[in-house]
């Protein structure tokens, strides 16, 4: 693993440019937003991990994960160990973007720009990487985009401006896209019953990464995590039983969150998922490391492959298990009650 030293003074940048959550699907937040259902809860969604081409000279030397509430920085350190630079492709998968069919979920994106939803930005040895976005919008499998663009709907399937532009579709266009699978059915009896949409979006960030001989090279991506976010109370003590496996709660940590609970205290959740998976299937690769930044000096956080002698401490460490593909974190913060 890399030296932890390196990993924040590289790591601590992205999270000085944490970007603020700007566009959610219905949420209550601006006055020209509809409500969302009560049952509605805000959701979590998984970035993809780096995937780069291959060549016999790349090493992968380390992986570090750096997560805080609201910026996730991934740091890959990539040696070509050849005497000759390499140009490599690389991409990252965007969340695969999709409505609630029933309304009971709702999504807190970065940006309501549906090439870049989650802010997400390269860097390699410092210095940004361009990326190029491709776009697919798909529904009974196939390719949409070019009907949905038609109808000028905006491409990310919630929100208010999606909503909006559903509303104001002909009764003749709502039909043929409905015909499409693009949209929900709309009753006869009922014109103005509220469409949805029933598209995917997905979308991948790719560049060209040249490695340079004989160097190790830092490659760092930035986003803003899709978290979930809930209160929970003493009613909700069993739900502590269903995410104990998931989050593998030490008995001391997971004493302390249902003591505050039987005691009528109430915490803040936060609840993400990162991505472990190596960059590439045909090269050897460390399990990551991963520091967890408490927004609270009392919060408690929780995840598989936790360091217990740092749970106390400001940063949280821990490195991901051998099997796991994905590690889901979550931050208990004390609220009032």
């Amino acid at each position: 693993m890399r030296n932890p030293d390196t990993f924040f003074s590289i790591a601590a940048v992205g999270l000085a440019l944490a970007i603020s959550p700007a566009f959610a699907q219905n949420k209550p937040a601006a006055t020209n937003v509809p409500e969302a259902p009560a049952e509605a809860k805000q959701s979590s969604l998984v970035v993809g991990t780096l995937q780069i081409g291959s060549a016999a000279n790349l090493e992968i030397e380390g992986i570090d994960i750096n997560v805080a509430v609201n910026a996730i920085v991934y740091s890959y350190f990539l040696k070509n160990a050849g005497s000759a630079e390499l140009d490599l492709a690389a991409a990252v998968s965007l969340p695969e973007l999709q409505a609630s069919a029933d309304g009971s979920k709702i999504w807190v994106l970065a940006s309501n720009d549906p090439e870049n939803p989650v802010g997400l930005s390269v860097t390699a040895a410092g210095s940004p990487m361009p990326t190029k976005a491709e776009v697919h919008a798909y529904s009974l499998g196939l390719g949409r985009l070019a009907e949905i663009k038609a109808e000028h709907l905006p491409l990310i399937p919630f929100g208010p401006e999606t909503d909006k532009a559903l509303a104001a579709l002909s009764p003749d266009a709502a039909g043929r896209l409905a015909t499409l699978g693009i949209v929900s059915p709309r009753d006869p009896k009922e014109p103005k019953e509220r469409l949805t949409a029933d598209w995917t979006l997905h979308v991948v960030r790719s560049w060209r990464q040249v490695l340079p001989p004989g160097k190790t090279t830092p490659i760092v991506v930035k986003f803003v995590p899709v978290k979930s976010q809930y209160r929970m109370e003493k009613e909700d003590l069993d739900d502590l039983d269903d995410m104990k496996d998931e989050v593998c709660f030490k008995l001391q940590v997971l004493g302390a969150v249902q003591s505050r609970l039987k005691s009528n205290g109430a915490w803040k959740v936060i609840d993400m998922t990162v991505s472990v998976s190596a960059p590439s299937q045909w090269i050897d690769s460390p399990n990551p490391t991963l520091s967890v930044q408490k927004p609270k000096p009392d919060a408690i956080v929780a995840f598989c492959g936790i360091d217990e002698k740092t749970a106390g401490k400001p940063m949280v460490l821990g490195t991901a298990p051998d099997d796991a593909d994905e590690i889901r974190i979550v931050i208990f913060e004390p609220v009032g009650k």
